[in-house]
């Protein structure tokens, strides 16, 4: 087997013994290992902590819309009542008494008879306006 009896350059002299050097930097003794397990037991801790923080924030966020959709649900109760006793005839007829209008009287009453013309183009005759109620069949 051969042997080289030269020298090897500076760079790759360092290189290897640099390589040779890296367990011993890998090594964890029990300064190292304490080291070590006590920054993961803070980075799980700080991790629990933001979601803990997360979820007490987004349980406020919750009963705010809970608390706005129990006022939202109350006021359309109130809306619901107010439609419905604006909508009740007997409110309808005293409204119409205070604008003045008042029933129609069986001799205000006209009735008045179309007939179509045969041809869609022409317009719509209207007879006389009668003033006997329509016949019933």
């Amino acid at each position: 087997m051969a042997v080289n009896t030269q020298r090897m350059s500076p760079s790759i002299e360092g290189a290897r013994v640099r390589r040779l050097a890296l367990p011993r930097y890998l090594r964890l003794d029990g300064g190292r290992f304490l080291l070590g397990l006590v920054f993961i037991l803070c980075l799980m801790s700080l991790i629990v902590l933001v979601q803990t923080g997360s979820v007490a924030t987004k349980g406020y966020a919750i009963s705010a819309l809970e608390e706005q959709k129990v006022a939202l649900t109350r006021e359309r109760s109130l809306f619901q009542e107010r439609v419905a006793r604006a909508q009740s005839l007997e409110r309808i007829r005293r409204r119409a008494e205070q604008l003045g209008l008042r029933p129609i009287t069986k001799d205000q009453v006209r009735y008045v008879d179309l007939e179509e013309t045969g041809d869609r183009g022409q317009e719509i005759g209207a007879r006389a306006p009668s003033t006997a109620p329509p016949e019933e069949p």
